[in-house]
């Protein structure tokens, strides 16, 4: 595996806070400036006592930390900061090469451990692989608030909608037997094994998807395999009237994966964000629409069409003129 250089270093570390906690003046100025030029904020300590306070009065990402200190030693701050957080990431320095030592901090859950003098490969190797997991863990995060920001959007937008169709029925009174026949028509000719069809695809979109860009570069056989599931959902939405539509964009789409597959590949990171959201609208509609029974089974249509349009013109470097409906 390769050496990770500065600048992949820096995209990894340019967003997180860490603490420094070194007794030495002249190991704790020297590496205080390295860290200044990596991470978006860095604070000092010369000893565990005062490392403890900083970490219990501000947020910090990483904490890297010396075991022998006057006051309080390394070991004593790592076990009050795993105390207030059990998921606190640290990375130990110390010329001590003590067997129990070593041990207690393995018990405490330590990220990295690193001996003096610091050699300089070594520090950027572990720097790297420890922010590299809070990075990840913080995006995760972050995908998953967005994902319950949009269902908590799409309730509120189902309820708008309810009152809507509600009020409609009663201004107009006719037409509500036309309205109640075509819901139930819908959900009455949903068969059960195209239910569990889609549910499957859905499963098997997902698993492509984050096998498909967990690297720098995509096979194409992942592009190929996308396209034939989304042809297949798309096959079966056609069946249904209520959403021909959708359904035929999504051929379209799978058409445009194979026809675009390079576009694709080199657009690798913008794709994963759209494809990302699409799928979990499509999850939504699928759980709503086909598992139980939606008042209004056509309300994530223009949804899911402004996101097949988009994906659509993404990859045909189509330009997109008028709004973008989002969520």
């Amino acid at each position: 595996m390769n050496k990770p250089t500065l600048s992949e270093l820096k995209d990894v570390t340019s967003f997180l806070n860490v603490l420094y906690v070194e007794d030495e003046a002249m190991l704790r100025d020297g590496l205080h400036g390295s860290l200044k030029q990596l991470f978006r904020k860095v604070a000092v300590a010369e000893d565990g006592a005062i490392g403890l306070e900083l970490y219990k009065n501000s947020h910090f990402d990483l904490v890297i930390t010396d075991i022998s200190m006057p006051n309080m030693n390394g070991i004593a701050m790592i076990t009050h900061i795993k105390a207030i957080n059990p998921c606190a990431h640290i990375i130990v320095t110390s010329a001590q090469n003590d067997n129990e030592k070593l041990l207690t901090l393995i018990n405490l859950g330590i990220d990295r451990f690193l001996v003096k003098p610091i050699d300089k490969a070594h520090l950027i190797d572990a720097l790297y692989s420890v922010c590299s997991g809070i990075t990840n863990t913080l995006q995760a995060e972050q995908y998953r608030q967005e994902l319950e920001r949009k269902v908590r959007l799409l309730n509120t937008q189902m309820k708008k909608e309810y009152v809507r169709t509600a009020q409609a029925v009663k201004n107009h009174p006719s037409a509500d037997k036309q309205i109640q026949n075509f819901y139930e028509d819908y959900f009455h000719h949903l068969l059960q094994d195209e239910r569990d069809e889609l549910r499957e695809l859905n499963e098997e979109l997902d698993s492509d998807i984050i096998m498909a860009f967990q690297n720098d570069r995509i096979d194409p056989a992942y592009v190929i395999r996308l396209s034939h599931r989304y042809s297949r959902y798309g096959t079966i939405l056609t069946r249904h009237t209520p959403f021909a539509k959708i359904g035929i964009l999504l051929q379209m789409m799978s058409n445009d994966f194979e026809a675009h597959k390079e576009t694709f590949i080199e657009k690798i990171s913008s794709i994963r964000e759209l494809l990302e959201s699409f799928n979990f609208t499509l999850i939504t509609f699928r759980q709503q629409t086909w598992e139980k029974e939606s008042p209004n089974p056509t309300f994530y249509n223009p949804s899911l069409i402004s996101d097949i349009e988009m994906i659509q013109n993404f990859l045909t470097q189509t330009e997109i003129i008028g709004d973008i409906e989002f969520f």
